[in-house]
């Protein structure tokens, strides 16, 4: 009989060694989660302090590059005005030069007529 207390005993160790190991996973389990919430509420808390800095960040790049782009704006406003004077100076050239041809040329065609005229 005394094996098979031992037997009982020993299953009865087992199962209260069990029963201890889970109950002490358990609270060790809970203290870990306990304390996992809290470092994932500071993380938390930490994420949305760099999400507004970040935000804050973004907003700053955000106006640099449309001043950025305002400026850059400004000088192909002021370079297409630019091209666009070059390009009415020259077509005013050759008109002028065509004015002037045309004219030599009236006059030539007149004294060739006059010289006609006279023979």
């Amino acid at each position: 009989m005394e094996n098979y207390t031992n037997a009982e005993g020993s299953a009865g160790a087992d199962i209260g060694g069990a029963l201890g190991g889970a109950l002490i996973s358990g609270v060790v389990g809970g203290l870990f989660a306990k304390g996992e919430a809290k470092k994932a509420r500071e993380l938390q808390k930490q994420l949305t302090k760099l999400s507004l800095a970040q935000q804050k960040e973004l907003e700053e790049r955000l106006q640099d590059v449309k001043a950025e782009t305002e400026r850059q704006s400004l000088v192909y406003q002021f370079l297409a005005v630019q091209n666009n004077n070059e390009m009415l100076n020259k077509i005013q050239s050759k008109r002028y030069t065509s004015y002037i041809v045309l004219g030599v040329g009236v006059t030539i065609l007149a004294v060739v007529i006059l010289k006609l005229s006279k023979k």
